[in-house]
């Protein structure tokens, strides 16, 4: 009896499974596609990667990328592979040894498709300084989105503004 009663505790307490909420739509081709909440872990890989960043660890965001990692820079540039972003990180680093991405929000999104496996998409906003030293340090502020396919980044749209006078001193 008491194993019974336990049974029905545990089962008549549990959540049934709900459905993600719809939180918006993307236009695939002319077909409008579902986007709904994703899941949360998703945003601790893209965390652990500016996370590397920030500690210099470029084998660390090296170990985060698929190795056919596609991510589309603000200024136009493609790096494909992640060889040739390593290289490119290097470089950046060696220019800019003053450095640090700041994840200001970050959320986790489903692209739903009917055809295809749905798609998990991390959308972050960072702020991003660097420079040569303290005095020739530039902000900018970032809006990053990564796709997520088995714990590591597949592919990333990075856009970039600059930073208004009154967004400096405010920060």
């Amino acid at each position: 009896m008491k194993k019974l009663l336990l049974l029905f505790i545990i089962v008549g307490c549990s959540t049934p499974t709900s459905t993600p909420a719809v939180i918006g739509y993307e236009n695939d081709n002319g077909t409008t596609l579902e986007i709904t909440s994703g899941n949360v872990s998703s945003t601790e890989v893209v965390k652990a990667y500016f996370d590397a960043y920030n500690a210099k660890d470029l084998q660390a965001v090296y170990n985060l990328e698929h190795d056919d990692v596609v991510l589309y820079a603000p200024s136009g540039m493609t790096v494909k592979g992640r060889k040739q972003h390593l290289e490119l990180g290097e470089q950046f680093l060696q220019a800019n040894p003053v450095a640090n991405w700041k994840i200001v929000w970050s959320m986790s999104a489903d692209v739903k498709y009917d055809d295809k496996p749905n798609e998990n998409w991390v959308t972050s906003g960072l702020l991003v300084t660097y420079g040569k030293d303290e005095e020739s340090i530039l902000s900018v502020s970032r809006v990053v989105d990564l796709m997520i396919v088995d714990g590591k980044v597949k592919k990333g749209y990075i856009y970039q503004r600059e930073l208004s006078d009154s967004e400096k001193s405010n920060k």
